[in-house]
């Protein structure tokens, strides 16, 4: 049943008849109801391949969708468009490797963050126990605003089994600092998880103090847990 959202003047939100009405980002958005018919013949490999590789980078994003929310979120402004949409469309298009039907992600080309914000000339990081040590350099956005910018680290379990395969800060130290700490030693007790975490995959970038842009992230390699 449809009803109207704000009195008569509102949107209409709701099933009426075969129209299904809804708020997305503030528009009232009317799509029609139709069903699907049924498939007499089975997927194409090119099908199959389309589907594969939607999951794997779906199944990504949506481990990484609080990150990815304030990543994407100025690469999607003034669109339709939600910041996970943004981040599948890019991943789908850069990040993904492999014949049918072996594919995977390439981490190395992964964004999770995207945006107009320059990125340190250089940046790592080690481990040292429970924590992800992280480095920038400084020097070559050191006056104003830039150096008000804050650091966002990202890291990612791979091959997991667990509802939290991820760990991030958005609102990490300023860039002038140089350095910060992401804390993992949540996902390092194996026995409170379903598959022990062998390795994590590391992500660095930038927000502007204002929170309205970002810079594209740096992908800072893959870290062995059992060393």
């Amino acid at each position: 049943m449809a009803r109207l959202k704000d009195g008569i003047f509102g949107m209409i939100v709701g099933k009426l008849g075969n129209l299904i009405s809804y708020d997305r980002l503030g528009e009232n958005v009317v799509r029609m109801k139709t069903r699907k018919p049924k498939r007499k013949k089975p997927r194409t490999p090119a099908q199959q391949a389309v589907n594969i590789r939607f999951s794997l980078v779906k199944s990504f994003v949506s481990a990484g969708k609080d990150f990815i929310s304030v990543g994407f979120a100025a690469d999607v402004k003034g669109t339709t468009r939600i910041p996970e949409n943004g981040a599948v469309s890019y991943n789908l298009k850069h990040a993904v490797i492999g014949e049918f039907p072996d594919f995977q992600l390439d981490f190395e080309n992964v964004l999770v963050s995207k945006g107009k914000l320059p990125t340190p000339e250089y940046a790592a990081v080690t481990r040292e126990g429970n924590l992800l040590k992280f480095t920038w350099s400084t020097t070559d956005h050191d006056s104003y605003p830039r150096n008000r910018d804050q650091a966002m680290m990202f890291a990612y379990f791979p091959g997991t089994n667990d509802s939290v395969n991820t760990e991030f800060i958005t609102n990490g130290a300023l860039r002038s600092k140089g350095q910060d700490e992401l804390d993992i030693g949540y996902h390092l007790e194996g026995a409170t998880y379903k598959t022990k975490k062998t390795s994590v995959e590391v992500y660095l970038a930038f927000i502007s103090d204002d929170r309205k842009d970002v810079s594209n992230s740096l992908y800072l390699g893959n870290i062995n847990l059992e060393e």
